[in-house]
């Protein structure tokens, strides 16, 4: 999830378009190293890591179901990596694979790795201070 400055979800929604144009970008200038082609229309971000890994979707097909992941990673090579399943299964891998992480991000994540909603973590920060 992009967040904005204060650590909690843009209030506008233009984290994830900001980060859709960053992928893209980034697929110009690294397309050539790349095994598939696209166009960088079919490049939609839905998250990233702290490690400035960018989460998108390759929207080539009309069914967003068959949507592949495609990572942008900032410190993997190659930079662009094709998942063939959707969100769902490369979250499971993400959070419950540790060969999954090492190969296709580049952060370390801790062993257990628990979902906190943005506005609880938020209720916990007013709560400490």
């Amino acid at each position: 999830m992009v967040r904005g400055q204060s650590g909690f979800p843009d209030p506008d929604g233009s984290g994830l378009r900001d980060e859709t144009e960053n992928a893209r970008l980034t697929w110009e200038m690294c397309k050539d190293e790349a095994d598939f082609d696209v166009g960088p229309g079919s490049i939609v971000a839905w998250g990233v890591s702290t490690g400035a890994d960018i989460y998108c979707w390759l929207a080539t097909d009309d069914d967003p179901d068959r949507w592949p992941v495609l990572v942008c990673g900032r410190h993997t090579s190659p930079a662009f990596q094709v998942l063939p399943f959707g969100m769902a299964e490369f979250l499971r891998g993400l959070l419950g694979d540790a060969t999954f992480q090492e190969e296709t991000i580049s952060v370390t994540l801790p062993e257990e790795v628990p979902f906190v909603h943005w506005r609880e973590q938020q209720r916990r920060r007013t709560a400490r201070a």
